[in-house]
This record gives structure tokens, C-alpha cells and sequence, in this order.
């Protein structure tokens, strides 16, 4: 498949995806401050994509379903759980962080207020295990074992959060400490959308087991290629260094103690340990000064195109078609730049 046809295959998984989450979200009775609220963490209440966003998971789903040659519909409904899932956890995590600006506009919780904010996100997790339970495509057997799935993913999630939300107490932070992080809080959730299409696909083990360690290196290229989003393009948000701002550890963090002076180190955590009420755009200068001082945007670009080989050579046993179009994914998610 050519990068256009591709590209263009990317944006009707989108579609698709998006026409089924408002079909999802607008059944039933619409309770006001709640379902509203649903769409508008979306982005489904206006046109423009780089609002509603990509739509990079379930795209991931469908993609492997078809690649594996089962109809797009009859992994729509797990698409649309794994796009509600994200949602559910940018919602709560925007609260955690104090963030104020999500894709260019006011963040969910700015916009509806901080109790219907986290209301908005629990109920966004619900519809993720009620979408997959009433999937009229999957036998009972598929839906326990998409449940299971999607139930240990989030174990992942949280506990991944946990270690970032604890990370930022410190006045050290590891490689090994941000791998582990990572691995937690996005190895799990890029995986399960491939595996979740593998499973309704009724892939060999062996598919899964390649999925599940593609995740392990897609969750750190993602994840590092959003560090380096933050400090160029600013991911949609206020500003950028936002990351700085919010006291996060990212790679770019583990890098620099790796690399850096005592009072170097001294330097970036007390930037990263103030309030973020309180951090300077001065701050957010000087840390950037740090990280560019040793070259680490640079570097950190350098390993993630490292992981992308190693994931075209783990996906090299794959079915031809799987195979080729998650090459094709790969370097969309190398390449990103929101």
C-alpha cells in the first residue's frame, strides 16, 4: 500500500471510529454536564482532527483486524472501548496534572468544572466495558477474554501513573526508573489495540505474543517522542515545556542525570520540585538550556528511531499484510509531531 492509500486508510479508521463513539454516546437518555461532556472530551463536537485527535489506537485495532482478514466492523466495538479508555484516562490525568489546555482548547474539567470533570471520566470508563460486553460480533468467550484484556491494560495504566505521579517528588530519576514507567503507563496501551484485533481475528499465539512484545518498544517510542513534542510543538497545549511546568520525569529528565554535573542535577529539580503556579517561563528556559547543553533532544530522537528497528525486526515473522502495514504505523508514530 502506497503512504497516500495508507494515510487515507488511517483517516476512515477515524471515521468510522468517531461515527460509532456518537452512536455510543448519544443512545439513550442525554443527561447535561455529563454526555455532552463526553463528546466534547473527544472533540466530536467539532470537524477539525487535530482537535478530535488521531485516533491512533483504534486505528491500531482495525488495522490489525483487517491486516488478519476480519471486516473493520467486527472490530469496531473494541475499537471505540479502546478510544473511550483514552479518553477516560486523558480526562483524569489533565486533573492530575493541572493542565488547563488539551488539542489547543480549555480542558475537559476547565470547561465543565472540576466534579463534573471527573464524573465526565468515570463514565467514560464505564462505557468502555459496556461496549465491549454488548459487541453483538463476538461470541461470550471473545468478549471475557477483550475484558480481561482491557482489565489488566488498565492495571498497567494506573500503576504506571502512580510511579509518574510519585516520580515527581524526588531529587533523582533513572533510565531504569523511566523504562519501568513507561512500560506501565504506555507499553500496555499500545498493545492492546493489536492485540484486541489479533484476538477477534482468532490470531496463532504466536501473533499475540509478538504484539505483546511490539508493545514494549512502541510504548517507549511513543512516549519519548512525546517528551520531544512538549519542548517543540508543545502537544497542543499553552505552551511548550509544559511537561517542565507540571515537574514530569521523561526521558529527557533521566538523560540529563545520566550526563550532568551535582549542581546540574541540583538545577533541574528545583525547577521540576516547584508548584507549577509557581514555575518561570525563566524555568522552563533554563531546563531547556540543560537538556540542550547535552544534546538530549537530539539523542533522545536517535533512540527512538534505535526502537523503530527493533520493532520492524520483531514484526518480521508476521502475516506479509500485518506485517507491512504496521511498519507503515511505526513510522507514522517515529515521525509524529503532535
Amino acid at each position: 500500500m502506497s503512504a497516500q492509500n495508507f494515510a487515507n486508510q488511517l483517516a476512515s479508521y477515524a471515521e468510522i471510529t468517531d461515527a460509532e463513539l456518537i452512536r455510543i454516546i448519544r443512545s439513550g437518555e442525554q443527561v447535561p454536564n455529563l454526555h455532552d461532556g463526553m463528546i466534547y472530551s473527544m472533540g466530536l463536537d467539532v470537524e477539525d482532527r487535530r482537535i478530535r485527535g488521531k485516533r491512533i489506537r483504534p486505528a491500531l485495532c482495525l488495522l490489525t483486524a483487517e491486516s488478519l482478514g476480519v471486516p473493520a466492523q467486527r472490530a469496531l466495538h473494541f475499537a471505540a472501548a479502546i478510544e473511550l479508555l483514552h479518553n477516560f484516562a486523558l480526562v483524569h490525568d489533565d486533573i492530575e496534572d493541572g493542565d488547563t489546555q488539551r488539542r489547543g482548547r480549555p480542558t475537559t474539567h476547565i470547561r465543565f468544572g472540576l466534579a463534573h470533570g471527573i464524573n465526565i471520566g468515570d463514565f467514560l470508563l464505564a462505557k468502555v466495558f459496556g461496549t465491549i460486553w454488548r459487541d453483538p460480533h463476538q461470541t461470550m468467550a471473545i468478549r471475557e477474554e477483550l475484558v480481561e484484556l482491557l482489565n489488566l491494560t488498565l492495571e498497567d495504566l494506573f500503576a504506571g501513573q502512580a510511579l509518574d505521579i510519585s516520580a515527581r517528588n524526588g531529587n533523582s530519576f533513572t533510565m531504569e526508573e523511566y523504562e519501568t514507567l513507561v512500560m506501565k503507563k504506555t507499553g500496555s496501551y499500545l498493545s492492546a489495540p493489536m492485540i484486541g484485533g489479533a484476538i477477534i481475528a482468532d490470531a496463532d499465539e504466536e501473533v499475540i505474543l509478538i504484539l505483546q512484545k511490539l508493545g514494549r518498544l512502541l510504548g517507549p517510542l511513543f512516549q519519548i517522542r512525546d517528551d520531544i513534542i512538549d519542548l517543540t510543538s508543545g502537544k497542543g497545549r499553552e505552551a511548550i515545556g509544559n511537561d517542565i511546568r507540571e515537574g514530569k520525569r521523561s526521558y529527557l529528565v533521566a538523560a540529563l542525570c545520566r550526563h550532568c554535573s551535582d549542581a546540574e542535577r541540583a538545577q533541574i529539580f528545583t525547577i521540576l520540585n516547584k508548584p507549577r503556579e509557581s514555575t518561570t517561563q525563566d524555568d522552563v528556559s533554563a531546563a531547556i538550556a540543560l537538556f540542550t547543553r547535552y544534546d538530549l533532544i537530539n539523542k533522545a530522537s536517535t533512540h527512538c528511531e534505535k526502537l523503530r528497528r527493533e520493532a520492524v525486526l520483531l514484526i518480521a515473522d508476521l502475516p506479509v499484510r500485518l506485517r507491512e502495514n504496521l511498519e507503515q504505523a511505526i513510522e507514522i508514530l517515529v515521525n509524529r509531531e503532535t
